[in-house]
Parts: C-alpha cells; sequence; structure tokens
C-alpha cells in the first residue's frame, strides 16, 4: 500500500453530521481595554484571543476573526505584516503616519482604515496612541491559505476620515426608523466593495447609533459580532440572555446565533445632545455569509 493510500479515513455519518465544537460565550473584554489604556503599556498588541476555548492552535476571538488593540507609544513604531485578506483599523487616540509598500498617509483620533492584508506596514506615533483592528487571520489559518499579493488584493488602502465620518453620522443620526428597520446603522465600504455592500469581502465594518429612548430590536444572525463602544451614553446590548453595559472602547462579543439587542435610556427632560447618542462600531464576519447565501437575518 503506498503512503498516499494509508491518510485516507472513512467517518461514519453518524459522525459526519454532528460535528461537534466548543461553545463561544457572549462577553466584554474589559481588562484587555483597560490595559491598552494603561499609562505603562509598552508598544504592542493587546488580543482578544479567546483560542483555548475555540479549540484552535493559533490566536482567535471567533472562528473567522482576530480583534486586538495596538498600542503605540510616543515617538514610536510598531510594525507587522498580518496573515489576512484584510485588516480593518479604528484610531481611538492619538495621531501618526502609517507606512506601506508604496504608500504613506497620516491619521488621527477617529479615523478608520481598510488595508489589503499580507503587506508590511509600520504604524509611527506622534503621541501616546491606541487602534483596534480585526482581521480574518483566522479563517486563512483553518484554510491554510495565504493572502494575495498586494497587487491582487480584494482592497485597496481605503482611509475613512473624521471629518468625512461626522457628516455621514449627522444624516444617520436624524434618519427616520420604523418598526420594521433593523438599527440606525451606516455601512462603509470601499471603492472595490461598494457593489457587496461591505468594508472587505469577508467582513463587514458599521457604524451602529441608538439614540436616547430607542432600542434596536431583538434579533439575531448567522455572523459572530464585535462591537466596540466609541461613546456609551447610557446604553446597554442583552446577548443571550446576559446584560452588558456599554464601556468607551470596551469590545463586546455577540457570537454567531445569539439573540441579541441594543437600548439607550431616555433623557428624562427630553433634550438631546451627540454625546447622548450611543455609538459603536461593529465589525461581523458577515462577507461571507452574505455571499454564501447563509445570513440568517431574523428579529428574535
Amino acid at each position: 500500500m503506498s503512503i498516499h493510500a494509508e491518510r485516507a479515513r472513512f467517518v461514519p455519518v453518524e459522525q459526519g453530521f454532528n460535528i461537534a465544537r466548543p461553545a463561544l460565550e457572549p462577553q466584554a473584554f474589559v481588562a484587555e481595554a483597560a490595559r491598552a489604556f494603561a499609562a505603562g503599556t509598552p508598544t504592542g498588541f493587546i488580543a482578544l484571543d479567546l483560542s483555548s476555548a475555540l479549540g484552535t492552535r493559533r490566536p482567535a476571538t471567533t472562528p473567522f476573526m482576530l480583534a486586538r488593540y495596538a498600542r503605540i507609544r510616543r515617538g514610536e513604531t510598531l510594525s507587522c505584516s498580518l496573515v489576512a485578506s484584510g485588516e480593518i483599523w479604528a484610531v481611538l487616540q492619538g495621531s501618526g503616519t502609517l507606512t506601506r509598500t508604496g504608500e504613506w498617509l497620516s491619521w488621527q483620533a477617529g479615523d478608520m482604515l481598510a488595508l489589503p492584508g499580507g503587506v508590511a506596514s509600520t504604524w509611527r506615533a506622534d503621541d501616546d496612541a491606541v487602534l483596534w483592528l480585526v482581521t480574518d487571520e483566522p479563517a486563512l489559518a483553518f484554510l491554510g491559505v495565504r493572502p494575495e499579493a498586494a497587487e491582487h488584493a480584494p482592497i485597496e488602502t481605503t482611509h475613512y476620515r473624521r471629518d468625512a465620518i461626522a457628516r455621514e453620522l449627522r444624516v444617520l443620526y436624524d434618519r427616520p426608523m420604523t418598526p420594521d428597520t433593523p438599527g440606525r446603522a451606516l455601512f462603509m465600504a470601499s471603492a472595490r466593495t461598494e457593489r457587496l455592500g461591505t468594508c472587505l469581502p469577508a467582513m463587514t465594518l458599521t457604524l451602529n447609533a441608538v439614540r436616547p429612548g430607542e432600542a434596536q430590536r431583538p434579533h439575531r444572525h448567522n455572523a459572530a459580532a464585535l462591537v466596540l463602544a466609541l461613546r456609551e451614553a447610557r446604553c446597554a446590548s442583552t446577548i443571550g440572555g446576559r446584560s452588558f453595559p456599554w464601556t468607551e472602547h470596551v469590545t463586546l462579543l455577540t457570537p454567531a446565533g445569539a439573540p441579541h439587542d441594543h437600548r439607550n435610556a431616555p433623557r428624562t427632560d427630553g433634550a438631546i445632545e451627540d454625546r447622548d447618542i450611543a455609538l459603536a462600531l461593529i465589525v461581523q464576519d458577515g462577507g461571507l455569509h452574505y455571499h454564501g447565501r447563509t445570513m440568517g437575518f431574523s428579529f428574535a
């Protein structure tokens, strides 16, 4: 018998249709956020790593996504080359510059970026900076593949500047809502992904706002969601029956299929300012599900 034939295995149908995986629980990454903003934290990454719960050999926050905080101290640089099809970054604090092969741009707090994966990057901070990023590294690691060369990447470097974001949010805050509206959300895309309606082919990036007295109806979907609170107001989420208050810069995990809602307490005096409108950045592996026709969105 050849060595190739010796590798063959045959699995009974009962096992093939009942493949068990460890459950993923909703949670808030409070300690990781605190460490990212602590005065003594050195330059580097802080991964939101649930690989032990997921049973994976490499860091992962969900089966398909890995989220991190990046701390860059003033005058220092953080270099990386991530094995991902793309990268989503949000600047939470500070300012600086990004250098990639043949590209250079400046960034500041409130900016967001979508970048091709697999490209060597150098982030330099002009003052103490904290960034948040999500990639699909776990998906590529599971498949054992590497990203395309930059010239064949599914997206080009895309910079969402904070002033442009602010203009779009103004429209979002005033948008009329109906009982059937899924939420007060702004989907972000790029020149190459606008047709798909996603930020990256595999991942969606949305800004979700909840005005005082509003609630996003309980719902579920097959995409896992990473929810980063940008402005907490008096908002909280119920995820899988557990309540989580929104805390600025803390990431919440909504596992795939878990029923959840977001609600912001009303103001008793009726006066509403922007600071009273809760705002979160949400990344989902929804691009995969939209493409596979398996998103499964429904009100719970």
